[in-house]
């Protein structure tokens, strides 16, 4: 059974005119203010004004970030398993929209023509590369001031803002951009086939040198042994404090989108299921890390970089959501890979795209880590080929069955950790050995379904704006 939350944050009001009040931006180079999105077409200009001249309310962009969970997997083999979360915080210090970044991996450099959307001082969490983290997590543990659970309603609704646009802001983003504060807390448990279960418990924040480089790698010693119940509240510390996402279709703002007042809606799509990992023995090194005098891993959960893919979509259409799933066996393990595709109802456009790499019953040895989905293009047979942030093709082959329970065959490319250019970006996939240049995986549709679940709050002069969820029997039941 999946279950969507919404995440009512962010609205953001189209002005006709004045200048913009809502917050910094970078108003670099610009895309020509004559410029139409191309889907302008497309976008509801009814919030403009009526047949007598009189303005009409303003239209706003509703930013949304969607959380659909699913039963969580577990492994017997390796011990481990996925965790079924509680709650989950990130003190997130900034949402943008960008014309342009230079994107590598998960990091990101020279953020150019960018709208914020959200911002919050960091405070005594700041940080520089070159300090010590581990002051960090102290300071988190002394308040919860600032961090957004994101599995809890009336903690998301504390993301919510309004910005007004002027022609300053004409052009067409293609780039999200979404910064955080390196401690995040954490509540869960994590039940492995054998009968196991962990914990998340608190501790001390620690660290050590990895490999040849010297890496810093933190982690969270935990007080008390993570296979005690119950679960509480735990801090770790991540190595990196930000994440970007890729329009697959340019959110394009364009003068006459000003002028008649249309109406957009960002949708930020975040799947907990399957994130939050635990696994016993060694093969893993966690954020939280129990250990023996000796330094030997006995449990570890690890927490991901808050992920989110991006759907842009008229204010009075919703967004629908495919989820496919698939094993595959590789470098002597299995895992499930999850791709999920996002429309917008009334049009066959795939806006964003979520891939994902989970624990299943066969696997020996943590999943590898699976791409960014950043572009998706439609081949001429009608299949799907979804790339990298180079353009280099990660999945090929993905057609969209008419029913849920329809397969599609996908071929996934492969490198080898020795390959520098498939370590950076080439590749679906880097492990230790690959079969080929590409493996195979067959994908089931197990779900299509409507992303619901949000409480409208009135906004001015009776606009009705995304807002506040307000209690968790809102959410839509999808399944």
């Amino acid at each position: 059974m999946n279950k969507f939350v919404r995440i009512a944050a962010m609205s953001i009001l189209l002005a006709g005119c004045g200048d913009d009040d809502g917050g910094s931006r970078d108003d670099g180079s610009g895309v020509d203010a004559g410029q139409d999105a191309g889907r302008d077409a497309g976008i509801d200009s009814a919030l403009g004004r009526d047949e007598a001249g009189t303005q009409k309310p303003a239209a706003r962009i509703q930013t949304q970030v969607t959380a659909a969970g699913g039963a969580p997997a577990s492994n017997a083999k390796l011990r481990g398993g996925a965790a079924t979360i509680e709650s989950l915080k990130y003190y997130i210090t900034s949402i943008s929209i960008c014309e342009q970044i230079d994107a590598q991996g998960s990091g990101f450099a020279n953020p150019r023509g960018c709208l914020q959307l959200y911002s919050r001082n960091i405070g005594e969490l700041a940080y520089d590369t070159r300090q010590d983290y581990r002051p960090l997590g102290d300071i988190a543990r002394r308040s919860d001031e600032g961090f957004i659970d994101l599995m809890s309603a009336s903690s998301r609704a504390a993301l919510a803002t309004s910005t007004s646009l002027s022609v300053n802001d004409v052009r067409s983003y293609n780039f999200g951009v979404i910064n955080w504060a390196l401690p995040v807390k954490l509540r869960a448990t994590v039940p492995f086939t054998d009968g196991t279960t962990l914990y998340t418990h608190d501790g001390v924040s620690s660290v050590e040198l990895v490999g040849a480089d010297m890496f810093r790698a933190y982690y969270t010693a935990p007080s008390t042994p993570l296979d005690q119940a119950p679960a509480e509240d735990a801090v770790v510390l991540l190595g990196n404090g930000g994440n970007w996402f890729k329009f697959q279709s340019p959110l394009t703002i364009s003068a006459a989108d000003i002028e008649a007042q249309r109406a957009y809606v960002l949708d930020l799509v975040f799947n907990p299921e399957g994130i939050v990992n635990g696994y016993a023995g060694s093969g893993a090194i966690g954020n939280l890390s129990q250990r023996d005098t000796n330094g030997n891993h006995i449990y570890d959960v690890t927490v991901p970089l808050l992920d989110l893919a991006p759907v842009p979509h008229r204010a009075d259409q919703r967004v629908l959501r495919e989820s496919y799933r698939g094993t595959a066996s590789l470098d002597g393990s299995s895992f499930d890979l999850r791709v999920e595709l996002y429309t917008v109802e009334g049009e066959d456009v795939v806006y964003g795209a979520d891939l994902k790499t989970l624990v299943n019953a066969g696997s020996t040895q943590p999943p590898p880590s699976v791409i960014k989905a950043s572009y998706i293009d439609r081949e001429s047979d009608g299949t799907l080929t979804i790339s990298s942030y180079k353009h280099l093709p990660a999945l090929r082959g993905l057609r969209r069955p008419a029913e849920v329970g329809g397969t599609t065959r996908i071929s996934v490319s492969c490198g080898e950790h020795t390959d520098r250019a498939a370590a950076e970006g080439g590749t679906a996939v880097v492990v230790n050995r690959c079969p080929g240049a590409s493996f195979d995986v067959t994908l089931t549709l197990t779900s299509r379904n409507a992303v619901e679940g949000s409480i409208p709050i009135t906004g001015d002069a009776g606009v009705v704006d995304s807002g506040t969820v307000a209690d968790a029997s809102s959410l839509l039941d999808a399944n």
